[in-house]
């Protein structure tokens, strides 16, 4: 008898312990109450004009975004540019270390030795980050970007694509109320349409087109005029 009253009593204390541990901690959340929740704030969007300029961009007889701006599958568009008083006739994808040096891939110089190449190097590291950044934007805002999409075809996940960078930007201009301005680079360059053959290039023709995109002496000569042109624009 005398067990069960004794246990019962430390039951009665461990209960009273946790009440006042309890009361003790709503007391210090209502000295310290928590941050107010920040509302959304609404935003008046002009939808029909919204719609008049996504017409007039894309849709329109004199469309602003004719289709000659857009890559088709499996072709790109002819492009041809002159850097530091050379001429070239592809044009690169910004990459980092792990790709292999190659004219149609530019990265920044691993061990930069002089301040052109530091300038070039971290230029290039920012330019490469703004563009993994508006993909991440993109799959933050467009969940479709960020499921898997095996099941859909090529065809079908180009216009996902570019039915989402639409939406991006028609977002953008409206929520900044105002046109974005486009901007270009500096060098000298031509970027045309696709050109379309019926016929598939010769099995020489592609061999050909196959070296020079993976001529590593015109990748070096690449990197260094780009490097020169940085140095030149920024210095």
């Amino acid at each position: 008898m005398s067990s069960s009253s004794s246990s019962d009593g430390i039951e009665g204390d461990l209960i009273d312990a946790f009440q006042a541990e309890y009361e003790e901690e709503m007391l210090n959340e209502e000295e310290d109450p928590r941050r107010p929740r920040r509302r959304r704030e609404f935003m008046r969007r002009d939808r029909l004009g919204a719609s008049d300029r996504l017409f007039e961009d894309y849709f329109a007889d004199d469309c602003n975004y004719p289709p000659s701006f857009f890559r088709r599958r499996g072709e790109a568009p002819v492009v041809n540019f002159t850097v530091n008083g050379h001429e070239y006739n592809y044009g690169y994808y910004l990459a980092d270390g792990i790709y292999p040096s190659w004219p149609v891939f530019m990265k920044g110089v691993t061990l930069p030795q002089s301040e052109k190449q530091r300038m070039f190097t971290a230029a290039q590291t920012a330019w490469r980050k703004d563009v993994e950044c508006a993909f991440g934007m993109l799959k933050a805002r467009f969940n479709i970007l960020a499921v898997p999409g095996r099941s859909y075809s090529r065809r079908t996940l180009g216009l996902i694509m570019r039915a989402c960078v639409i939406l991006h930007n028609m977002i953008i201009d409206d929520e900044r109320g105002t046109n974005l301005e486009h901007t270009y680079e500096t060098v000298e360059s031509n970027v045309g349409p696709a050109i379309h053959h019926h016929a598939p290039p010769s099995l020489a023709a592609r061999i050909q087109m196959d070296n020079e995109m993976r001529d590593s002496p015109m990748y070096t000569q690449l990197q260094q005029d780009l490097i020169e042109h940085v140095w030149a624009h920024n210095a």
